[in-house]
């Protein structure tokens, strides 16, 4: 499909896909790709009234494996935990840290467990905070793990292993244990120096687990792309670097031997774990920097969030583009899952499609109306054609101009063979 701006949905899409996005205004916005009337309706699952300037959207993660809960982290110290229902409703929780901003969200044993930019890894007991009336408990931090940190993400098969990430050396790759009270059972060892005997920069600011919890992915704002194997080495096991291209790798997904990564300038490529060289598959479409990256289940479907305000869904094995959508800010972060069999099912009774199919015809019966009213008669208009004289009314002038003009086209030609004579 070639390159567009507008609203857009491939015929071949025909996966039954919902979207959440987060916003750089803070607005959480849910979209429906699957709608046969409108894929690309939008309602706001938060209240626009109470956005402010800290209200960006910095993390977006499913909080349980049905994916039936989000969690939400904005730039100030508050985390939302919304509760999606059978039948479209939302209801949300709000979280109180001691710590801003929030980069990553977890849950752990009913525990909410949050990512603080500063380097903190705080956790609250949601059942604690359900018990108490007055003020919610305070935070408690289960390890130091730097002075900064970009992201902190939760393995989806094993839930007690977390991992961070962040820029310069003492706050590369490092994953964490939750079920032994946080203890660290992995950091990751920088390359060697280079040519010139000098540091290679670290700056993880993305982090994907590949296969289970031993092998991890992570990108860098510095041009490359490294995997780890925690149970081989602390060095890199195969890594990609872009010294010649510049790339900025932001945001980074890993389903099954792929990574998918994105750059700040709009560039979306695929990596094989197998041979890390170059890519093997570029996305396109892309006109801003590419946010964030989320792969469906089966890992057929990639969607991306994007700072020109568009939401895409491509097809990873193709590369096609199948769904894109504006969404009027900028978006941040972005989310997709199947739809239950449940919200598959026409929630319309036959008396409700009765009624569709009367305002159907109504509609259609107004329409025709429309078009027949659509060029009226002018009465002004037509009196004054009536009031013109008619050319030619009378039979008597009729006859002799009839006479003339037959004599004219008799005479034309023999005045021109004269003038040829005269000529010669």
């Amino acid at each position: 499909m070639k390159w567009t701006t507008a609203n857009l949905k491939h015929a071949n899409y025909t996966a039954k896909h919902e979207l959440f996005v987060g916003t750089h205004t803070g607005s959480f916005k849910h979209l429906l790709p699957a709608a046969d009337q409108n894929p690309h309706a939008q309602s706001n699952l938060s209240e626009l009234s109470a956005l402010d300037k800290e209200s960006r959207v910095t993390s977006l993660a499913f909080g349980n494996e049905a994916q039936t809960e989000i969690l939400l982290g904005r730039v100030k110290n508050v985390a939302e935990l919304h509760s999606l229902g059978v039948g479209g409703g939302v209801t949300t929780r709000s979280i109180a840290f001691t710590g801003a901003p929030i980069v990553g969200l977890a849950r752990y044993n009913n525990n909410l467990i949050a990512g603080i930019g500063d380097g903190q890894i705080q956790s609250m007991s949601l059942e604690a905070e359900e018990e108490a009336d007055e003020e919610p408990a305070s935070a408690s931090v289960i390890i130091k793990t730097g002075d900064q940190m970009d992201h902190l993400r939760q393995c989806p098969s094993a839930t007690n292993i977390v991992a961070t990430g962040g820029k310069e050396r003492q706050n590369n790759l490092k994953v964490y244990d939750l079920s032994a009270d946080g203890k660290q059972i992995f950091n990751s060892k920088n390359l060697p120096n280079d040519y010139l005997q000098l540091e290679v920069p670290v700056w993880d600011s993305d982090i994907g687990f590949v296969d289970g919890p031993n092998v991890l992915a992570t990108c860098s704002r510095h041009g490359y792309v490294r995997l780890y194997d925690t149970r081989k080495q602390r060095r890199p096991v195969t890594h990609f670097a872009s010294e010649e291209h510049g790339m900025s790798f932001a945001a980074l997904v890993a389903h099954g031997n792929y990574i998918y990564t994105g750059t700040t300038m709009g560039a979306l490529k695929a990596f094989d774990t197998r041979r890390m060289k170059t890519h093997v598959h570029t996305y396109k479409g892309f006109t801003g920097g590419i946010s964030d990256l989320h792969l469906d289940e089966s890992g057929k479907y990639l969607s991306s969030a994007s700072l020109d305000r568009y939401v895409r869904v491509h097809e990873a094995e193709s590369t096609v583009l199948l769904y894109q959508c504006y969404v009027k800010s900028k978006a941040t972060k972005v989310l997709i899952r199947q739809l239950s069999e449940q919200q598959q099912q026409p929630r319309q009774s036959s008396d409700d499609e009765d009624e569709v199919e009367h305002d159907v015809k109504s509609h259609k019966s107004n329409k025709n109306k429309r078009q027949l009213k659509a060029t009226p008669l002018d009465a002004e208009y037509e009196d004054m054609f009536d009031q013109m004289p008619t050319v030619g009314d009378s039979d008597e002038d009729e006859a002799p101009d009839k006479q003339t003009s037959a004599a004219a086209k008799r005479k034309a030609p023999k005045q021109a063979l004269k003038t040829k004579k005269k000529k010669q």
